[in-house]
C-alpha cells in the first residue's frame, strides 16, 4: 500500500513537473529536446503607476567630496584671473582696444595742430583749433579731448573711441599759470590709465575762486572739495597737475617711471594757435626723427602709452620745450 502511495506521489509530482516544463523525449536513437518557451509577462493593469526607483543615498563622505571638488574648481578659477590681472599692464591691449573706426590717411608732420574734438558736449570749442589768447572758448581750468595723431578727417577723430589716440587737453588753474596766454598754460594728459588701462578724467571742483570753472561753495547742504586733478573712475588712480604724477590709488604705489601719466610737448606759434610737437624728440634740437630714429628716451620725456613716464620730465623736457615757438610751416614728414 505505501508503494502504491509512492508510486502515485511521484507521478503527480512529475505530471505537475511536464506542466512547467517539458522533458526531452526518446526518438530512435536521438534525443528531441522541445524548444525553450518564453515566459510571458502579465501585462500592468491600467491605472497602476510605475514603481519609483529609489535614489541612491549619498553617504557624508561622498558629499564632502564633492564639496571639497567645487571649492578646488573655485580657487582654480580664481587664480586663473588673477594670473591675466597680474599681467595686465604688460600685454599690448592697444591691439585689441582699438575701435572699429578707420584711423583714415592723414599725413604726420613734426607739428600737429591742436583741434578739439568735434562733439556736442564741447560746446563752442567743438571742432575748433586751440588758440591760448582765447580765454572765453578755453577758459582756465577747463578740459577737452582731442585726437593724436589725427586721422586727417574731423568727423572720423571725433567718432574714433580708441583711447590711445585720445589726450585731455587741461587749462591749468590761474593760480598754475592758467591765464598767461602760453602753450605753457595747457598739459596734454594720456586718456589711458597706467594701472589697467581705464580712461582718466579732468575733475576741475575747485572751492578758493568763485570766478572760475569748475568752483563750488565750501559751506552749504552739499559743500564742495577741492581737486583739480587727472582722476580714473575704475580703480582711484589720481594724478596731480601739471606733472601727471600719481597721487592716490593703485598708479601711485607703481615704481617710477610706470606713475607717471603720459603726456604731450605743446607749442604756440606767433599767433597763439597750439600745436603739438612730435614725442619723444626734441624740439630743440637739430636731430630728427629720420635721423636720429632713437630719439628722446620715453621715461624722460613724453612717456610710453599705458606704461608710463619719469614725472620729472614735465619740469626737465615737456615744459621747456612748450616754451619753444611752433614752426606751423615745417612741413617735414615724420614716418608713422
Amino acid at each position: 500500500m505505501a508503494e502504491e502511495n509512492k508510486e502515485k506521489t511521484s507521478s503527480g509530482q512529475n505530471s505537475s513537473g511536464d506542466e512547467k516544463k517539458q522533458s526531452p523525449t526518446v526518438s530512435g536513437s536521438k534525443v528531441v529536446v522541445p524548444p525553450a518557451v518564453s515566459p510571458k509577462i502579465a501585462p500592468r493593469p491600467a491605472g497602476i503607476p510605475a514603481r519609483p526607483v529609489p535614489t541612491p543615498a549619498v553617504s557624508p563622505a561622498k558629499a564632502q567630496d564633492a564639496k571639497r571638488a567645487g571649492r578646488r574648481s573655485f580657487l582654480k578659477v580664481l587664480f586663473a584671473v588673477g594670473a591675466v590681472l597680474s599681467i595686465a599692464p604688460f600685454v599690448p591691449w592697444n591691439a585689441f582696444l582699438s575701435g572699429s573706426v578707420e584711423a583714415g590717411s592723414g599725413t604726420r608732420y613734426f607739428s600737429q595742430k591742436v583741434v578739439i574734438d568735434d562733439l556736442p558736449k564741447y560746446g563752442a570749442a567743438a571742432g575748433v583749433h586751440v588758440n591760448v589768447n582765447d580765454l572765453v572758448t578755453f577758459p582756465p581750468n577747463d578740459h577737452w579731448v582731442f585726437t593724436y595723431p589725427t586721422s586727417g578727417d574731423p568727423s572720423l577723430d571725433a567718432e574714433n573711441p580708441d583711447t590711445f589716440v585720445k589726450y585731455e587737453l587741461i587749462r591749468l588753474p590761474v593760480e598754475l599759470g592758467g591765464s598767461s596766454k602760453q602753450a605753457t598754460d595747457f598739459v596734454a594728459f594720456s586718456k589711458v590709465c597706467v594701472h589697467l588701462w581705464c580712461s582718466p578724467n579732468y575733475n576741475p571742483e575747485q572751492t578758493v575762486n568763485p570766478n572760475e570753472n569748475g568752483y563750488q561753495s565750501p559751506t552749504g547742504p552739499s559743500p564742495g572739495t577741492k581737486h583739480e586733478q587727472y582722476e580714473c573712475p575704475c580703480h582711484g588712480s589720481i594724478y596731480q597737475i601739471p606733472d601727471g604724477l600719481a597721487i592716490g590709488g593703485p598708479a601711485s604705489l607703481q615704481p617710477s617711471p610706470t606713475n607717471a601719466i603720459p603726456m604731450l610737448t605743446l607749442q604756440a606759434d606767433s599767433k597763439g594757435n597750439l600745436f603739438v610737437f612730435y614725442p619723444n624728440y626734441d624740439p630743440a634740437s637739430e636731430k630728427t626723427p629720420q635721423s636720429n630714429p632713437s630719439g628722446v628716451a620715453p621715461d624722460g620725456g613724453n612717456g610710453t602709452l599705458g606704461y608710463g613716464r619719469d614725472y620729472l620730465s614735465y619740469e626737465n623736457f615737456i615744459k621747456p620745450r612748450g616754451q619753444i615757438p611752433a614752426n606751423p610751416d615745417d612741413q617735414t614728414k615724420v614716418a608713422p
